[in-house]
């Protein structure tokens, strides 16, 4: 969430202190073994949100739209950004596919850097290009 002005131009102490608090929350999201499509409230709520999985088939992990990310995260203007980590439990084999959203969304990079392979992690960053548009790269 960006630091941005009251409509006086200043950064009062209460803006601050929310900023702080929500840079400083972690959100753990236990998906169940099945397709799973992301919560755009769920990312908003926190600076980061892990998504953590014991698939027993490959999964996919779904994006909101653009326009859901857009009405989630108020304040937010062009170049700021949100992150989430997912985790792959799995011993073996299974991998978790993360897809984008229905529209308004962009993951950028080649496609095998959006899965997941199983015993493995991956962290993303999600950047606002436009109020209903969004580009996700693996960090």
């Amino acid at each position: 969430m960006p630091l941005i002005s009251n409509d006086n131009g200043a950064i009062d102490r209460s803006r601050l202190a929310a900023w702080a608090t929500k840079e400083e929350l972690v959100t753990v999201v236990a998906a169940t073994d099945a397709a799973t499509v992301q919560s755009a409230a769920t990312l908003s709520g926190a600076a980061r949100t892990l998504y953590t999985m014991t698939p027993t088939a490959s999964r996919t992990l779904t994006t909101p739209t653009g326009a859901e990310l857009g009405a989630a995260f108020t304040d937010e203007g062009v170049g700021s950004s949100f992150q989430f980590t997912v985790v792959n439990v799995a011993a073996a084999t299974h991998p978790i596919v993360v897809t984008a959203g229905a529209s308004g969304v962009t993951l950028v990079g080649a496609s095998a850097t959006f899965s997941v392979a199983a015993a493995s992690s991956a962290s993303y960053v999600a950047v606002f290009t436009a109020a209903n548009t969004v580009s996700i790269y693996r960090a």
